[in-house]
């Protein structure tokens, strides 16, 4: 895959930070998905595996990380098709929207805001997987704190799942 492509659309929406992203893409490049248009890729983002946890039962989940489209794509359903790809194979998918700007986004493609925490007793935690879990370790944020995140498919209702990782 052309890396200075993959890097160029993350610094585009992201900025530079080399450490982190040369982390991102060694841990965690086999969970990199694309979207093409004529050989250009267009689009990017991460599914990071998660196991989540509600009484006792566990089901495997989608986190949703660095979801971003080259500018000049921007808007043409690249991002969209990447998405409901992972929503057709049936996993919860769950993220954290970059912005306010892009909740409107994922609710148009059935997303529901909940609320998260990142610490505390919760009745559903999420857990990272693989190298997801070692780049995630690296940049977990201390003390405990709620956010709004966005999920889809989940057969349990998400609010209050506790995720005890953000990277940002």
């Amino acid at each position: 895959m052309d890396s200075k492509a993959l890097l160029e659309i993350y610094r585009e929406a992201f900025g530079d930070d080399g450490e982190f992203e040369d982390r991102l893409f060694s841990l965690c490049g086999e969970y990199l998905r694309t979207a093409k248009q004529d050989g250009n890729i267009t689009a990017l983002l991460f599914a990071l595996p998660c196991e989540i946890i509600s009484e006792g039962k566990g089901f495997e989940a989608y986190y949703l990380f660095a979801a971003a489209t080259k500018r000049e794509y921007r808007k043409k359903g690249h991002m969209s098709r990447l998405i409901k790809g992972l929503i057709n194979e049936g996993k919860p998918i769950f993220l954290k929207p970059e912005t306010e700007e892009l909740i409107g986004f994922y609710e148009r493609l059935g997303f529901k805001s909940f609320t998260a925490v990142t610490g505390g007793e919760t009745k559903i935690t999420a857990k990272p997987k693989d190298g997801f879990a070692a780049l995630s370790v690296t940049e977990k944020e201390e003390g405990t704190f709620s956010y709004t995140a966005m999920g889809v498919s989940f057969p349990v209702p998400p609010d209050n799942l506790c995720f005890p990782y953000i990277m940002e």
